[in-house]
């Protein structure tokens, strides 16, 4: 009896964590779906222009091409925000844990680039890697 007890309470879990990872996944696509182009878009305007002769970030930032080929994902909060999940009172607390961001990819010459697109706020920030 134990055993079947025990079958039944694995094939309910089993359930369950199918159902949540189906629908985060269709969720997540269309999500990425519904704002891939305008985050490109917000992505390529905030890239820093390159300076003529500069050999910095932001020579690196201006040479990405972001476009459909950069990978894409969508996340809730923005990783590369630093704050502690106990410091609620910080105005950057709700885009950090709260907020659904688009996270895009692209490679560069000397590393990757990463834009976090905020589908919330519409804005983006860029980071270097």
């Amino acid at each position: 009896m134990r055993k079947i007890l025990l079958g039944l309470l694995l094939l309910a879990a089993a359930k369950v964590w199918y159902q949540d990872h189906a629908y985060r996944t269709a969720m997540g696509e269309a999500v990425i779906e519904a704002y891939r182009e305008r985050a490109i878009e917000v992505c390529r305007r905030n890239a820093p222009k390159r300076p003529a002769g500069a050999r910095d970030d932001a020579t690196v930032a201006s040479t990405v091409s972001w476009g459909p080929a950069s990978s894409i994902e969508a996340v809730i909060g923005n990783p590369d925000i630093n704050v502690a999940i106990w410091d609620t009172q910080n105005p950057l607390w709700t885009q950090r844990f709260r907020d659904p961001h688009l996270i895009l990819t692209a490679t560069t010459g000397s590393g990757s680039a990463r834009c976090a697109y905020d589908v919330h706020e519409g804005g983006a920030k860029l980071s270097l890697r």
